[in-house]
């Protein structure tokens, strides 16, 4: 059998060596285009797990600094009442002014509320004389009238004029003046019946209370 031998054409040649030279930047492309995928990726992972970080306001040489004015109501009292009832409570006032002598006054505004009853607590004293870093005491007071309805609140302030005026609020939470009341019937110590053991066909009596000294004992058992 003859043997043939096939030899590629200058056509062919050609051919593969323009495929050759081609196939580097398609390498190069497919290389590129993975690498630009995983810094892709990469980034919006790391973007997803770090904390958003803002940029501090820094304080300037320029800015002004700022405080805050004391409230007027400082504090509240909070009653729970029903009409008759007496309530107190206590307040302490201190002169803070490190140089000045101050006179303070002290009053109770009428409770604003359902009906507007027009009461005031009673406040004593109604005036102190205090010196730098001396306090007082003064106590509030009051009793609920008929004319607070059940179940409301009522508001009220206590006045405090120094060299500013300031304030302690009331609540006053009005409850139910009606006495409860419930019916008792009492007299000999009562006894039950019971069955006994259920071979016997007897029934036993027993006291329902442990009787009191002086007292008779209870029926015995029959």
């Amino acid at each position: 059998m003859n043997k043939g031998t096939v030899q590629p054409t200058l056509s062919d040649l050609q051919g593969a060596i323009t495929n050759l030279f081609l196939l580097g930047p398609k390498l190069l492309s497919i290389s590129l285009s993975q690498a630009a995928q995983f810094v892709e990726q990469s980034s919006e992972l790391l973007a997803s797990n770090l904390p958003t970080l803002t940029p501090s306001k820094r304080a300037g040489c320029c800015d002004i600094p700022e405080t805050h004015c004391p409230p007027r109501c400082v504090c509240e009292i909070c009653w729970d009442a029903c009409p008759g009832e007496h309530r107190q409570a206590t307040v302490r006032i201190t002169n803070s002014s490190p140089k000045q002598t101050r006179t303070f006054e002290f009053e109770a505004t009428p409770f604003q509320g359902p009906g507007n009853p027009g009461l005031s607590a009673k406040v004593s004293p109604a005036s102190a004389t205090l010196k730098p870093g001396e306090s007082v005491t003064v106590t509030v007071e009051f009793a609920p009238t008929d004319a607070f309805q059940s179940g409301e609140t009522y508001h009220a302030e206590v006045l405090i004029k120094g060299a500013y005026e300031q304030c302690v609020c009331i609540r006053l939470r009005v409850c139910s003046g009606k006495q409860g009341h419930c019916e008792v019937c009492q007299g000999d110590p009562p006894v039950r019946i019971r069955a006994h053991q259920w071979y016997d066909h007897f029934q036993c009596v027993e006291p329902c209370f442990p009787a009191r000294p002086g007292e008779q004992d209870a029926p015995k058992p029959v």
